[in-house]
């Protein structure tokens, strides 16, 4: 058998949270990638805003991607982009404070092989 060696262990966890936009409310797709520094040991993670979910206008269910691509379009048209406010408001969520909270509570454990 062959030796094999582990370079790196990390941790991708999906986290999803409510997001409003005017009328539009959606959850918002996140993924977080944990991994373990080697020099200090110390976790640390990098989060991206990936996608959305339970896209709803003015409480009406707004079906898939077409569906809101076809109200991205309609409010471009008046000026407004909803992809810009949607990623504003995620930030507002997203902070550098949250994300050192979250990686606060994963247990070193899991790196442990």
């Amino acid at each position: 058998m062959k030796k094999i060696k582990v370079t790196s262990k990390s941790l991708m966890v999906n986290l999803e949270f409510p997001i409003e936009v005017g009328q539009v409310k959606l959850n918002a797709v996140c993924q977080a990638y944990i991994n373990q520094n080697y020099e200090s040991g110390e976790l640390e993670g990098n989060f991206e805003f990936m996608d959305y979910s339970d896209t709803t206008y003015m409480d009406m269910k707004i079906d898939g991607y077409e569906g809101m691509r076809k109200l991205k379009a309609f409010h471009k048209e008046l000026g407004i982009d909803l992809d810009v406010l949607i990623d504003k408001e995620f930030s507002k969520v997203m902070t550098e404070e949250f994300q050192k909270a979250f990686i606060s509570t994963i247990d070193k454990k899991l790196f442990i092989l």
